[in-house]
């Protein structure tokens, strides 16, 4: 179980002062020895950018990358309290305690998880339709340039996915993989991880060709879930935070921990076998015959043609 972590993560993400230093300070004291945090500052505007590495017993190996992808942990003044958006740095600390304490007690996962996001108490909101979202402090194509690693081989982007009416269950679903302007089928081993750690069977988000192009085109997404593969070759699932009913990115007390719980160990569990090698984000055999058959798409990981 990674409910603890979870908890812990929670209450010091609700906290009004709370930065990427004091986050950080936790993960060193749990044993976590690389950890950086950048402030990013432009027009008034500030975020900090955590990112921490556990190597492993093989720091050489692929590394995957788990990105806690938000606007903001807050919406301060506007709103009092840790928001609905939340959740993708609620999961991205938690993982990163879960696995530090995982390390401490002898259980050392084979190869590297790099895991990056962001902590911004006083994020702003954006209309957004059925229900309000919260706004990125900067440009997506900024953000994405601290969220997302060179070295990530894979990226599982964690995002609250509240605010529609595509998926009507609460819990967490995944996306089909994203890779260079392609939508790919999930893994069933993916499948099968999901269906293992919640009980129930697994839930798939579905997405549109617009949900993986770049925010700064201007047309509808569905959220951020998906934007860290516009800056990678790597292939990218969104594990998504969802409900029955739409809420607001902008909500508070909208946080369930025994949700993020499990997309916690969804991220665990995928990082133990990627690893080693037994959790392959796709088909070598089939993206090398799709190229050869369509050609690229990765002009979709771009803004395309101006009007």
């Amino acid at each position: 179980m990674s409910i603890k972590q979870v908890i812990e993560s929670i209450e010091l993400l609700s906290a009004g002062n709370v930065d990427g230093e004091r986050v950080a300070a936790l993960l060193r004291a749990r044993g976590v020895g690389d950890v950086t945090v950048t402030r990013v500052e432009e027009n008034g505007l500030y975020t900090d950018f955590l990112a921490c590495t556990l190597p492993g017993l093989d720091p050489d190996l692929p590394a995957l990358g788990v990105v806690g992808r938000l606007g903001g942990v807050g919406a301060r003044p506007a709103v009092t309290g840790l928001v609905s958006d939340a959740d993708g740095a609620i999961v991205a600390v938690a993982c990163a305690l879960k696995l530090a304490d995982m390390a401490a007690t002898g259980d050392i996962l084979p190869g590297p998880v790099r895991i990056h996001t962001h902590i911004c108490p006083h994020a702003a909101t954006r209309p957004h339709q059925p229900v309000p979202m919260m706004k990125s402090p900067f440009a997506m194509r900024t953000m994405m340039s601290h969220e997302v690693h060179p070295r990530m081989a894979a990226i599982l982007s964690v995002d609250a996915t509240r605010g529609n009416r595509l998926v009507n269950r609460r819990g967490v679903a995944l996306t089909p993989v994203a890779k260079q302007g392609w939508l790919l089928r999930l893994p069933e081993r993916m499948l099968d991880l999901m269906g293992w750690v919640s009980g129930e069977l697994p839930l798939v988000l579905p997405l549109t060709t617009q949900d993986i192009t770049p925010y700064e085109n201007g047309l509808w997404h569905i959220n951020s879930i998906m934007q860290p593969a516009i800056a990678t070759s790597a292939p990218v699932v969104g594990v998504a935070l969802t409900a029955q009913t739409t809420v607001p990115g902008c909500a508070t007390g909208a946080t369930n921990a025994f949700d993020l719980d499990v997309a916690t160990r969804f991220c665990i569990e995928v990082a133990k076998l990627f690893g080693s090698g037994q959790c392959a984000f796709y088909d070598d055999a089939e993206w090398a015959e799709l190229q050869r058959r369509y050609g690229s798409l990765a002009h979709l990981q771009t803004v395309g043609h101006a009007p």
